[in-house]
Order: C-alpha cells, then structure tokens, then sequence
C-alpha cells in the first residue's frame, strides 16, 4: 500500500484540470498515475490531486478561487515572487476513469533547498473522504541529468538535497519513486501506480 507522507505547507484545493502547466514553460511532462485498491482492482470516480513547485522550485500561490487554503504558507511557498502569487500553475485535480487512471499535463519540477525533487498528491474517494496523502520522487540519476543539461533548470544547477539525505522520504523510497521515460521528442513520461485501502 502507497505510505502516507506530509502534506506540506504548500497545498490548496485547486480545481484545473487536465493541463496543470497553464502554458507555463519548463520540461514538458505527462504525469500519469493509477488508482487501485488492496486487491489490484481499478478505483474509478476518485479525486486525485497533484501539487508541485515550478522549474525554479517555487510554488504557485494565487488562493482566490481555492476552496480549502487553511494551511497554505504564502512566503514560504512563493518566497515572496510577485508572478506566483498571481498564480495557480502546477496544481490541479482530475476523477479517475474506468481503468483507474488520471494523466495530468505538466512540467518537470524545479527543487529548493532542503528537498529533493517531488511531486504532492492526495486521493479522496467518490464521497470526498480522503484516503491517503503523500509524495512521489524521482531518482537523482534523472533530476541531476535535468537540471545539470536541461537549458530551463541549468541556471540553477543540481539540487542540494539529494534522496537519501531527503527528511521526508524514508530510507527504503523505492515505492516512491516514479517510473520514467525520455520520449523522442524531448518530452517526459513518469508514471506510477497508487494503492490504497
């Protein structure tokens, strides 16, 4: 079963869609992720929302049209910068459909001090009780490669916090981490398979 994790200071409840980049640049990348239960059967009709920081590692703080911003930490998450707190970019909310399945059109994320590059998402069930909250990562294989050669990430070179010295990950986070794959025309896939009870 996919492990809980902290939701962080960054979250609120935003309701895009499909393409959570809002035309915003960065590495594109397809994040698809599947929904099943203890037995391996599909979950249809659940909410899956994601959240994550852009490719300068800040988030998107524009609350005036969430429905749930009570923990959100405005200064912390957009470190004060005047273009994120106008805006949504990078969150976003989808239903799973009849094989489970959610893809969302994004970008890879940029990292900040003290994280290793992640992705939040929480699941809630067709009545709106949540089941679990977590985190997903990539390796650092990848986030380095990205953000050492990528022209959008390179200005700020490799991310300082590596996974194993990562505090909210624990020491086995292999069932955190997202499949991968370079597609021919530069783009990214990462994909992964959640389970809850």
């Amino acid at each position: 079963l996919t492990e809980s994790t902290t939701a962080g200071p960054c979250y609120f409840q935003d309701s895009t869609g499909e393409d959570i980049s809002e035309g915003f640049t960065g590495l594109p990348m397809l994040l698809c992720l599947k929904l099943i239960d203890s037995s391996c059967e599909a979950l249809v009709n659940h909410t899956v929302e994601v959240w994550h920081s852009d490719a300068n590692g800040v988030y998107s703080g524009d609350t005036s049209q969430s429905g749930d911003a009570n923990d959100f930490s405005l200064g912390f998450c957009t470190g004060g910068d005047e273009p994120a707190t106008q805006s949504s970019w990078y969150r976003g909310q989808l239903e799973t459909d009849a094989e489970g399945r959610v893809n969302f059109k994004s970008c890879f994320p940029g990292w900040y001090p003290g994280r290793t590059i992640h992705i939040h998402f929480a699941v809630s069930d067709p009545n709106g009780s949540s089941r679990v909250i977590s985190q997903l990562c990539f390796t650092d294989e990848l986030a380095k490669q990205i953000c050492t050669t990528h022209p959008l990430y390179t200005h700020r070179g490799e991310q300082d916090t590596p996974i194993p010295i990562d505090g909210v990950f624990p020491s086995n986070s292999d069932s955190f981490l997202l499949k991968t794959q370079q597609n021919s025309d530069g783009t990214l896939l990462a994909y992964h398979t959640i389970q809850v009870t």
